[in-house]
């Protein structure tokens, strides 16, 4: 866990006895969901808090399961992933006593459930992610199957389709508001490029890319309505920040008199806080070869 203010990291651990550890996001309230892995087993879900102290959740886990994202009602979301196959199934863990549930798939009439994720959770209880689906008609013959980005509330799941009718979307940010940011190939074509996409009241929005860019994706979205991602071209990947019906490269935005100009490549923005804080993964050539984390601060 990094703390802005002093600049202390500190290490976040279930038990002596673990191999391993990883954070995936925190709360508001200071929830840090993610997973341990104990010595010989597969990877365990659970959570820690800012003020100390962990705790695993329960289940039975024979393959991959993680804690993804929590809200500050105490309510967490993960994915179970089973040992061998691609399949994967969405969980939910709710204070207080943290009993596991499962969420539900599109309908998928002769497959099994694959690569249904969930990413986010904002704190209405409203859940984004992605589900597959394959629909046949009466006769048998296949109607429609791809991955579209989906919600969950209650329990109930939603399909937000894709944009131009496209077979494949997924929602990985949601605001308190249930904006929800995400991305979608654009039109129905195998080859068609994918862009990042707001989703709001109902529809879906095509959010473009950098000039001379190919594909983008949105990964997370704050409570203004900023939203952050990637733009990729044919060799590149630029971090972006788009904001009133822009689409800005982050590293345009970078004060000409700090450190970073010249020598940093914003690659991947992750994460944007309700204050505007970014952060990013990129690459510094001072220290060539190594994928680094910024964290910017806007003034």
């Amino acid at each position: 866990m990094y703390q802005q203010s002093s600049g202390a990291l500190d290490e976040l651990t279930f038990d002596p006895s673990e191999s391993g550890a990883a954070a995936s996001g925190i709360s508001n309230s200071g929830v840090i969901s993610g997973y341990e892995v104990p010595a010989g087993g597969p990877p365990v879900p659970g959570f820690w808090t800012t003020t100390g102290g962990a705790m695993p959740l329960t289940g039975t886990y024979q393959s991959y399961a993680e804690a993804a994202a929590a809200n500050d009602s105490g309510t967490l979301i993960g994915n179970y992933g089973q040992s061998g196959t691609v399949s994967s199934m969405p969980l939910v863990w709710t204070a207080p006593g943290y009993a596991e549930a499962t969420l539900p798939g599109l309908p998928c009439d002769r497959c099994t459930r694959l690569s249904t994720t969930a990413s986010a959770i904002n704190d209405g209880g409203l859940i984004v992610g992605s589900s597959n689906y394959e629909i046949y008609d009466s006769s048998g013959n296949l109607v429609s199957s791809g991955l579209h980005a989906v919600t969950w509330l209650n329990g109930n799941i939603t399909d937000l389709g894709g944009l131009q009718g496209a077979d494949y979307s997924a929602a990985y940010s949601v605001n308190s508001g249930g904006d929800i940011v995400g991305g979608s190939r654009v039109g129905q074509a195998s080859g068609a490029p994918t862009h990042a996409f707001l989703y709001h009241g109902g529809a879906m929005t095509d959010l473009g890319t950098l000039a001379g860019d190919t594909d983008s994706s949105a990964s997370s979205t704050n409570d203004s309505g900023q939203i952050v991602g990637s733009s990729q071209g044919s060799t590149t990947s630029r971090a972006f920040l788009y904001e009133n019906g822009h689409m800005y490269d982050l590293h345009s935005l970078i004060d000409p008199a700090s450190a970073l100009p010249g020598t940093v490549s914003l690659e991947d923005a992750v994460g944007i806080s309700s204050n505007g804080w970014i952060a990013v993964n990129g690459t510094d050539s001072r220290d060539p070869g190594w994928t680094r984390a910024f964290l910017l601060i806007p003034e």
